[in-house]
């Protein structure tokens, strides 16, 4: 009835449905230009839905909804809420990869590149993204060699600050921070740099040559030289690039290939006419999504991140709300943005390169699907396990003596690690060299979360929303959890297990053999079993289950690494007066090591900490 009464009381404006069911959990996100209409069409007796939605519709008992100003609005509104709740009907874009960018930070006096893996809506001019940060820093490297831009990144305002460094003396700096260049001279290699980046070498080699021709007619034959030199890396680096276009655009181009319930996405980059990487998103279970759900969601819920958006996306087909998400990235961009659906020419070949790059990818993937899938057939059948383990999780502890004690909790899903849901705990309750209450404290912290959840207030309707999923609910428990060590390690695990209440969830142990340097004899142990149990060197499971026991330990021991490092930076940040405690913190969380404390800049320093410019002058200066 209180579903009925919501229905009736929907309004005619646009905004953002949340469909739920009886225990409160979001099963859909949604938006509409008319809320009232939209959402009524889903509980109409003649609605034609897929059985996907048909499925969920069964399941709503509740909903909620935000009003928003307009389409656009519903839009943005709906991609964040997706993005954060992860419904289980809607098509989620599970990608947590950032690909790096080359900032030129035009806010400054004399600019700088940097890498960073966000564009974000402030002065700079960005470029990418490139395929890796191995080819990003070959490019930087190359510009470097090429151009005599700057590589520090000090606050300059045009007066000397130091003498001239190294890159000065090698010929790879014109070095502003000692006030041997022009503002204007300057920004003029700026901007062959920017024509550089973008493909425009043509018009860049004219106006070089050009440059040339005029300093050896002034007789300034030296600087004459490096331009012919500059002139010659530049023609050399144009052969070696792969040229899509002569028309220079920024393009992304998006196509679809799906083999069964399982769609690969891919994504072409073309940066000023030449192609520079791609990237390639694979769905599962999609039998009973079209292509254009699976589109229109990617192209949402991509471009709401913190991506560079072109001039033009070129699109295999049609996506939903096409005028609308044009309005959306154009706006986001900050100029217009063209979405296409070509049919023939060179676009529709560039549509039909992704096709085939989707197709490959795809193909790849399920081969190694096939092989992760034996090897978790291959471990029930020789654990004799209740269900295959298509979720693992598994648990390390690194100390060194017992001091800076951590643990790791790794979580491996059809056979393949999922990183972000890796978890990493330091050991609060448990002091010494006591490696059975350290995996009691980090397994009860995990698994005692199954009981909790939080609320979360809606906006715009004024109801408050259901509790959210619990961090880890009784339903997505783990079907296999593993522990690095042997019949002790096991017993402690079962043991609060046990005081949970949790059952029905297969545990193991694996710990080294009598020869700790050979794999072969690693030992497998389980519950109700004295001896421990080694699978032989042709068992796809058991090289599974080291490489899942590897990974937990190299997390662990990754942590275990980070915090030695930043008591160390603590005790050497010790030695500078007038950083205090609290200071020492600051700098430590923000730039994460002590060589980025010595490599920020007296601007940073003094942003960061609130002090004075030449409070932080006198800080950078300890620090060298």
């Amino acid at each position: 009835m209180e579903l009925k009464e919501i229905l009736q009381k929907l309004p005619t404006k646009p905004g953002v449905y949340i469909f739920k069911d009886n225990k409160g959990h979001i099963l859909y996100i949604g938006k509409a230009n008319n809320l009232r209409s939209r959402v009524r069409s889903y509980f109409q007796n003649s609605a034609s839905l897929s059985l996907r939605i048909k499925s969920m519709v069964s399941l709503v008992a509740d909903m909620d909804y935000i009003v928003t100003e307009n389409e656009v609005e519903a839009l943005i509104l709906e991609s964040n809420l997706v993005k954060k709740h992860k419904p289980k009907y809607n098509v989620i874009l599970r990608d947590d990869k950032h690909y790096p960018y080359l900032r030129l930070a035009t806010d400054e006096m004399y600019p700088y590149f940097s890498i960073v893996r966000r564009v974000k809506k402030n002065k700079g001019i960005y470029f990418g993204p490139y395929a890796s940060p191995k080819s990003l820093r070959r490019t930087l490297k190359l510009i470097h060699i090429i151009f005599q831009l700057r590589q520090s990144r000090d606050p300059l305002d045009g007066r000397p600050k130091r003498r001239p460094c190294l890159n000065y003396q090698m010929g790879r700096c014109l070095a502003p921070c000692a006030g041997y260049v022009k503002k204007e001279d300057y920004n003029k290699m700026v901007r062959d740099v920017i024509l550089f980046l973008k493909g425009r070498n043509d018009e860049l080699l004219n106006s070089l040559k050009r440059k040339m021709d005029k300093l050896s007619e002034n007789l300034r034959f030296e600087e004459a030289g490096r331009t012919r030199d500059q002139i010659s890396a530049i023609e050399m680096t144009m052969e070696k690039q792969n040229i899509i276009s002569t028309t220079l655009e920024d393009e992304d181009v998006i196509a679809i290939y799906r083999d069964g319930g399982k769609v690969n996405v891919q994504l072409l980059f073309i940066r000023g006419g030449k192609f520079i990487g791609d990237k390639n998103l694979i769905f599962t279970h999609t039998e009973d999504i079209d292509d254009t759900e699976i589109l229109s969601s990617f192209v949402r819920q991509y471009y709401s991140g913190d991506v560079f958006i072109p001039e033009e996306i070129i699109l295999e087909k049609e996506i939903d709300e096409m005028e609308i998400v044009k309005e959306w990235l154009s706006e986001k961009r900050g100029g217009r943005v063209e979405i296409v659906v070509p049919h023939r020419g060179r676009k529709r070949e560039l549509i039909h390169m992704a096709k085939e790059n989707a197709a490959i990818s795809l193909k790849i993937t399920l081969d190694s699907a096939d092989l992760r899938m034996a090897a978790l057939k291959d471990l029930k059948a020789r654990l004799n396990l209740s269900k295959l383990p298509l979720r693992i999780e598994a648990f390390d502890i690194s100390t060194i003596m017992g001091t800076s004690a951590v643990g790791s909790m790794v979580v491996f899903i059809d056979g393949e690690p999922v990183k972000n849901n890796y978890k990493r705990f330091r050991i609060k309750t448990v002091a010494g060299m006591d490696d059975y209450g350290m995996m009691r404290e980090i397994i009860l912290r995990r698994y005692s979360k199954v009981k909790e959840g939080s609320g979360v207030r809606g906006q715009g309707s004024g109801k408050t929303l259901p509790l959210a999923p619990c961090p880890l609910p009784l339903s997505n428990m783990p079907d296999l959890i593993i522990v690095d060590g042997g019949k002790g390690q096991l017993n402690t695990l079962n043991n609060v297990l046990k005081e949970l209440s949790i059952a029905d969830v297969d545990t193991i142990g694996i710990a080294k053999g009598e020869d700790r340097n050979n794999p072969e004899t690693d030992t497998i142990y389980l519950p109700n079993r004295a001896k421990g149990l080694i699978l032989p060197s042709d068992s796809s499971g058991r090289h599974l289950i080291q490489r899942i026991r590897d990974e937990a330990h190299r997390f662990a021991i990754k942590y275990h690494r980070e915090l030695r490092g930043k008591e160390g930076i603590m005790s050497e940040l010790d030695e500078i007066p007038g950083i205090g405690l609290k200071r020492k913190r600051t700098l430590l969380k923000h730039f994460g090591s002590l060589k980025k404390i010595k490599e920020a800049s007296v601007k940073e320093l003094a942003g960061i900490l609130h002090i004075s410019e030449k409070s932080a002058m006198e800080l950078h200066e300890r620090l060298l």
